[in-house]
């Protein structure tokens, strides 16, 4: 008996509403897409790094700004390579990026000194040249609302 387009090999159907998950090779070239973006550099520090031919970089994160369990594309816009504190510091919340790409830090005392001693001397991130590659202000926006509560 053949089956139709929507059966499988087995006689079930396929379920509907969901969609097929990014491949790992989708996830690991947006990862090399941003080092590269970044120029391997932490987008708050303004630190540089060597570019590593390891699949995981040993110094810089790529970091969403919102993740993707939350909605946040698989696109470079949505992503911003950091050194592994400054990383960790996104996540906790504990600094907030404006449209204009200005460094917010709504409790200084929370942010470790080690960090804050390297923030970027602009007050601001250090981003791509390329517009399409820049953070985008839909997805800095999200990232501060969920951060404030708002």
């Amino acid at each position: 008996m053949a089956s139709s387009d929507k059966e499988n090999a087995f006689g079930e159907f396929a379920q509907q509403g969901f969609a097929a998950a990014p491949s790992l090779d989708a996830y690991e070239s947006v990862y090399r897409l941003v080092l590269t973006a970044y120029s391997y550099r932490c987008a708050l520090t303004g630190e540089q790094f060597q570019p590593d031919i390891g699949l995981i970089h040993p110094h810089l994160e790529v970091i969403a700004i919102r993740p993707r369990d939350a909605g946040g594309p698989l696109q470079i816009n949505n992503y911003l390579a950091l050194e592994e504190h400054a990383a960790r510091a996104f996540r906790d919340g504990l600094f907030l990026v404006e449209d204009d790409y200005a460094v917010v830090v709504p409790n200084p005392d929370a942010l470790p000194r080690a960090l804050a001693i390297r923030l970027h001397t602009s007050g601001r991130l250090v981003v791509p040249v390329e517009p399409l590659f820049q953070p985008s202000p839909a997805h800095l926006a999200f990232h501060r609302r969920s951060v404030l509560g708002a």
